[in-house]
C-alpha cells in the first residue's frame, strides 16, 4: 500500500519537475521512507499516550536512533515488519521503567557493557542495499563508538537525577540494548 501510494505520488512529482526516471526513483523511494516513518511516529505516539509513557518515548527514540544512524544493524523486509517490531520494542523498553525498577542498577550496568562491547565489535553493521566504503566505514565505525560512550554517561546521568527524571534511565539503556543487540542481524 505505501508502495503503490509512493509510487504514484512521485509519478506525478516527476510529471510536474520533468525529471528523469532514477529521479522518480529516489522520489518514490523517500517518499515510502517519510510515509512509513510518519505512520510508525504515529502508531508510537498513540501507544506511549495509551500507556502514559511520552517521555520514555522520547528517550527511546533518542537512544536507539541516534545510535542506529551511525552503528547500523537489522533492517526489517517489510513495513509492517518494521512497524511491529519499534512498537515492540518500544513497549518493552518502556515498561522496563515501570517494572523492572528493583533490578535498575543491574539493568543500568550490564546494558551499558553489553552495547558497548557489541558496537565496539560489530559496528558499523552494513546493509547490503547500502554498503559502506573504506572511509566511510571508518567514521561511522568512529562515530558509532563516540555515541555509545556518550549514550551510556547519558544514561548514568539520568540514573543519578531519577529523583527528577524517573527511571527514564531503565527505558534508555534497553533502547541502546535493543539497538545493539540488532547488530547481530544475520
Amino acid at each position: 500500500m505505501i508502495n503503490k501510494f509512493s509510487a504514484k505520488l512521485s509519478e506525478e512529482l516527476s510529471l510536474s519537475l520533468n525529471s528523469s526516471d532514477n529521479e522518480k526513483e529516489i522520489y518514490a523511494y523517500s517518499i515510502e521512507v517519510l510515509i512509513s516513518l510518519l505512520i510508525n511516529l504515529i502508531i508510537l505516539s498513540i501507544t506511549a499516550y495509551f500507556f502514559k509513557k511520552p517521555a520514555e518515548l522520547i528517550v527511546f527514540i533518542i537512544f536507539f536512533s541516534i545510535l542506529r544512524s551511525y552503528a547500523g544493524g537489522y533492517h526489517a523486509k517489510t513495513h509492517i515488519e518494521c512497524i511491529s517490531l519499534s512498537l515492540f520494542l518500544f513497549v518493552i523498553s518502556a515498561l522496563s521503567s515501570t517494572y523492572l525498577i528493583e533490578f535498575g542498577k543491574v539493568i543500568l550496568s550490564f546494558g551499558i557493557l553489553f552495547s558497548i562491547i557489541m558496537v565496539f565489535v560489530f559496528a558499523p553493521s552494513e546493509s547490503e542495499n547500502k554498503p559502506l566504503s573504506k572511509k566511510r566505514y571508518k567514521k561511522y565505525r568512529t562515530l558509532s563508538r563516540i555515541i555509545v560512550i556518550a549514550l551510556s554517561v547519558t544514561a548514568i546521568c539520568l540514573y543519578f537525577t531519577k529523583e527528577t527524571t524517573g527511571h527514564l534511565y531503565i527505558t534508555a539503556v534497553a533502547a541502546m540494548s535493543f539497538e545493539s543487540l540488532s547488530l547481530l542481524k544475520h
